[in-house]
């Protein structure tokens, strides 16, 4: 009986030994090292606040679209690289996301496709159980690595949020659209179900917490014939958005070549801000 005790009382100081260790590189991982952070990550060092009056949520063509300095709207850009709508969705049922009044969802073709290869490091891929330590393996063994560098006197460049400068050559976006359209363009509508549906849950989530959704249609590069997919998707979640009450903006032709760096990335040198001026009235509205 007495050994059965020690036994007990030891796996418990192991567990609680553990849950503080756990604790501790959680802790060192997201506060003392930023050179790291995911787009998510960023995005919250950048604006700490619990929660977030106004929200522009997408994937990297929000990210290299709509400037915060540069907006009047106060829009906090949630663009995250490899970002679905899906992941919304789970941001807001986890709680990893508080909206306060407006939700502006960003979305393009990629933002809907089911299958997209996602960023594994965002928070809410991770399991109810699962350790910090073992969700966060492959960024621990960069941070060793960072360290390494550091004591052998080397920079390391803190990683921000990315942006798109220049403006591809016709031959590099020949190439571009070529790939896109052997591997995208060409895909069934029932691959983009998912996340069709999951804006459904997302229109839901803010009639239940009195926040005001709409949808805008990301730009899209004009030298490049938009595809049937794209356009049939646009249709469908339009027509959604006019069962459910939801304003859409469409400003996915409104911009001319020397704003893009590639088929749906605006630039940093014209585009960005072009595409801040022309939307903040929208935002505002």
């Amino acid at each position: 009986m007495k050994k059965n005790m020690h036994n007990l009382v030891f796996l418990l100081c192991l567990v609680l030994f553990f849950g503080a260790f756990d604790t501790g590189v959680a802790y060192f991982g997201e506060e003392v090292w930023p050179y790291d952070r995911n787009d998510y990550e960023a995005t919250r060092v950048a604006h700490p606040e619990e929660v977030w009056d106004r929200v522009f949520f997408g994937n990297s063509a929000v990210i290299s679209a709509y400037r915060e300095n540069l907006s009047e709207a106060g829009y906090v850009n949630l663009g995250m690289d490899y970002a679905v709508v899906r992941d919304l969705w789970e941001l807001l049922d986890e709680g990893y996301l508080k909206v306060g009044s407006e939700l502006v969802v960003g979305l393009n073709l990629f933002a809907l496709y089911d299958d997209l290869p996602t960023n594994p490091s965002y928070i809410w891929h991770r399991g109810r159980l699962e350790p910090y330590v073992y969700f966060h393996r492959d960024k621990l063994l960069r941070i060793a690595e960072g360290i390494q560098k550091l004591r052998d006197g080397q920079t390391i460049r803190y990683r921000g949020k990315g942006i798109d400068s220049g403006m591809m050559t016709d031959e590099e976006l020949a190439e571009k659209v070529a790939s896109y359209e052997e591997n995208y363009f060409c895909l069934p509508i029932d691959d983009f179900q998912e996340n069709i549906e999951a804006l459904d849950k997302i229109a839901d989530w803010c009639e239940d917490h009195g926040v005001r959704m709409r949808v805008l249609w990301m730009p899209f590069n004009p030298d490049v014939e938009r595809p049937e997919l794209l356009l049939d998707l646009m249709q469908i979640v339009n027509d959604w958005c006019a069962q459910r009450g939801i304003t859409v903006g469409d400003y996915s032709d409104q911009f001319e070549r020397s704003c893009f760096l590639d088929v749906g990335h605006l630039n940093d040198e014209v585009g960005a801000a072009r595409f801040t001026e022309v939307i903040d009235p929208w935002l505002l509205g």
